[in-house]
């Protein structure tokens, strides 16, 4: 095998794809996939959540109603019905309701578009012990075109009432009965309401067009970018060709100039620089030595003067840092009396002083108060942390027992934990000696933990503090959860002022300073702090602290 410099063979090669349409293709082949890909996935999400809230709102007005008819079907009170009816034929989605006495007969009906259900569902939950909601679906002609309908059917018995999804009361007549009689319940009838998804087809047929128009609109400024960018990377590039042709035909007068920054502008630089750098090479070189005597000159006043700057802008930033944490103290401070009037005030109304509460009141309220109390947190945090930075925090000093500390944080979050069905377990080992600690701050540290933990348990898991001595004249309490656990490369972070694990939910994040604070109390006592934890088994945060016996019985305050 030879090889050849031949330029005619260059010459007369058939060209193929040049790499701009590779490129254009490329990308545009990736943003048709991509698009079309997401807009399809959107729209299955769409039509999933569609049909998931049609047949939730079927269930709710199928057992409000039957709440609410129990006692007209047993008086055969048509009146009743009938407005029930109309009550429910005001939603736009609803087609018919349909009422059917335990004989299997109907005693009132109503349609919008004279369709009904087969009586066979009916029938069927007569014959049947079914309590809950059956939905069945089925296909009714409606003029020239088929609609696609869901029965929500059932049954009205004695002794089981079907409770109301908005209210529920218990009826006299549940204690008047005897236990027989609620383990064989007698049917009062059956309620049916359908629901037609033609306002869910005619929603996803807008929301389909308009997906394809943004998606359609989405490729083509997606080709028209691609297009621009690829003219952007392939024009200097031919440029560069044309030119480097010319100076393989030994034309050295030639020059071409960088218009960009990137590769390719440093790679046409480095070309233009081949043509003219053999005239001038001894004149650059020249030059480079005088400016090189010339920076060595200079070089010890520059490094005088930019350290001058570098320590004028260090004491720059101490006093903006001073003036940062006297501002967040102050504007703390400020806001704590605000904040416990508010919560004052909100208080009061729950309790009903201002006069009686709707629930809808008095569910506002209590969001208004749990956020009051996470903002006086949030404010006590940042107190706390101004205190700690600035040198200014106290601690307390005396011996106390550890053991009545954490049993007493652990009763006070009983109830959070039973919300979530969580099992809070104390486990500890005997002997255990007293502590020499700030009773309060070490309070502040405990409820810290117990309430990340709680937090970030889901529900049904559990939650150990477990409380020991060692053998090196200290106490280690490990707080001990089964939640998601904590990312490995965040585990060297967790401790950082204002930091959040992104594994959290936005609704859980805090201030960021509670594990922070917690870290400096520790720290302050003498004792350590750290964490363990693998991603999706849960977390284990430990703590020392000193025993009393290691100090001296002097003064009971520290600063």
């Amino acid at each position: 095998m030879t090889a050849t410099n031949d330029p005619t063979e260059n010459r007369h090669r058939p060209e193929g794809l040049g790499l701009s349409t590779k490129f254009v293709l490329f990308i545009s082949l990736v943003i048709i996939v991509v698009c079309s890909g997401l807009s399809l996935y959107f729209i299955r999400q769409q039509s999933d959540s569609m049909r998931h809230a049609l047949i939730e709102m079927g269930s709710i007005l199928v057992k409000n109603l039957a709440h609410n008819s129990r006692y007209g079907l047993i008086a055969r009170d048509l009146v009743l019905l009938e407005q029930l009816m109309n009550g429910v034929m005001d939603v736009d989605e609803s087609v018919y309701v349909v009422f059917t006495g335990p004989d299997g007969k109907r005693l009132a009906e109503k349609s919008n578009s004279n369709m009904y259900p087969d009586h066979v569902i009916a029938e069927s939950l007569l014959r049947s012990h079914a309590n809950d909601v059956t939905i069945t679906s089925f296909t009714a002609d409606h003029g020239r075109r088929r609609e696609r309908l869901y029965d929500f059917a059932v049954t009205i018995r004695r002794g089981n009432d079907i409770e109301s999804p908005f209210f529920s009361f218990e009826s006299e007549e549940s204690h008047d009965e005897p236990s027989t009689a609620r383990l064989q319940p007698h049917i009062y009838g059956v309620v049916q309401v359908g629901l037609t998804e033609e306002r869910m087809h005619q929603a996803l047929d807008t929301l389909i067009r308009n997906v394809m128009i943004i998606t359609l609109m989405a490729i083509l400024a997606g080709i028209a970018a691609t297009m621009l960018l690829t003219r952007h990377i392939t024009t200097p590039l031919k440029t560069l060709v044309s030119v480097a042709r010319r100076i393989a035909g030994g034309d050295l007068t030639i020059s071409v100039k960088s218009t960009t920054r990137d590769e390719v502008g440093q790679l046409t630089l480095v070309f233009g620089q081949m043509t003219d750098a053999l005239r001038e090479r001894d004149a650059q070189v020249k030059q480079a030595y005088r400016e090189l005597e010339k920076l060595n000159q200079s070089l010890e006043q520059r490094v005088r003067q930019r350290t001058s700057e570098l320590q004028a802008a260090n004491e720059k930033l101490k006093e903006l840092d001073r003036l940062k944490s006297t501002f967040v103290s102050v504007v703390s401070h400020e806001l704590r009396t605000p904040m416990t009037s508010i919560k004052g005030y909100v208080e009061n109304l729950l309790d009903g002083l201002a006069g009686a509460l709707t629930e809808k009141q008095a569910r506002s309220l209590e969001r208004v108060k749990h956020n009051i109390d996470r903002l006086t947190r949030m404010i006590n945090e940042l107190l706390d942390l101004s205190k700690i930075e600035a040198g200014r925090l106290e601690l307390h000093l005396a011996p106390i027992n550890i053991v009545d500390l954490v049993e007493d944080v652990v009763e006070n979050y009983q109830a959070t934990a039973r919300q979530k069905s969580l099992t809070v377990r104390v486990i500890l080992s005997s002997p255990l000696p007293p502590v020499r600690a700030d009773s309060d701050k070490l309070h502040r540290v405990l409820i810290n933990l117990i309430h990340n933990a709680i937090k970030f348990t889901p529900e049904g898991g559990e939650i150990r503090i477990e409380v020991k001595a060692r053998a090196d004249d200290f106490v280690e309490v490990t707080v001990i959860d089964s939640g998601n656990g904590v990312p490995p490369d965040e585990l060297d972070k967790i401790f950082d002022k204002f930091y959040w694990s992104k594994s959290a939910p936005v609704e859980a994040r805090g201030a960021g300073l509670g594990l922070a604070i917690a870290k400096n109390l520790i720290e302050l006592h003498g004792g350590t702090i750290g964490v363990e934890s693998v991603l999706g088994k849960g977390s284990r945060f430990s703590f020392t602290i000193p025993v009393a016996r290691l100090f001296s019985h002097g003064s009971d305050s520290e600063s």
